[in-house]
């Protein structure tokens, strides 16, 4: 038993994230915080996943694309990912529940998103090596938005992805570069760049 915990402790704690993502550059920001913008009254949220255990076994021919569909993430993740989205149109004059006009559409899609008990089940059994050899999971994330306001439309999509690489000389970097916080700078960055290109739509 205590040798299954030495293996698990080495394991969650060996391995680094790291995000590929557009920065949005620092004078756009500004450039956002100082312009006028007519607020939108609604913004819809929705954030659904395919599952690591599910969308991996694509790569392996065990499953089709078509067999694999995506689920609702956990109510927890939801709630902080709408959570942003709302203080940071809000923030930046984009959302007024009370005075704003017309509707934004956030969807939000991640592909092979994982949880430490899929990676056991999965990932882990498949690659036995990881003690031995670095080996690797891409997390992609897929935001799609609608709006309209005043008659007018517009749509946006932009794309980011998340690599986590396990191996066990990596352990001195953890927790410094964790999945969550790669996955934090992820989602802000896209929910800033949707603001930023919905306020020159």
């Amino acid at each position: 038993m205590k040798r299954y915990f030495i293996i698990a402790f080495l394991f969650l704690s060996s391995c680094v994230s790291s995000s590929k993502v557009s920065i949005v550059p620092r004078s756009e920001l500004i450039e956002l915080s100082k312009k006028e913008k007519i607020p939108y009254k609604t913004i819809l949220v929705q954030w659904k996943n395919y599952k690591y255990s599910d969308y991996h076994k694509v790569n392996y021919l065990e499953k089709t694309p078509e067999d694999v569909l995506p689920a609702e993430v956990d109510e927890k993740d939801y709630k902080n990912f709408k959570k942003k989205v709302i203080n940071i149109f809000r923030e930046n004059g984009l959302y007024d529940e009370v005075n704003g006009t017309g509707t934004v559409k956030i969807s939000l899609i991640t592909y092979g998103r994982w949880d430490y008990s899929e990676l056991f089940s999965t990932y882990l059994v498949d690659t036995g090596y990881v003690l031995l050899l670095p080996s690797s999971i891409t997390v992609t994330y897929r935001m799609t938005v609608k709006a309209e306001q005043n008659g007018k439309e517009a749509k946006l999509q932009n794309e980011s992805s998340v690599k986590t690489t396990f191996f066990f000389l990596l352990f001195p970097l953890y927790p410094f570069s964790t999945f969550s916080g790669s996955e934090k700078t992820v989602l802000n960055n896209m929910i800033y760049k949707t603001a930023v290109d919905l306020s020159k739509s």
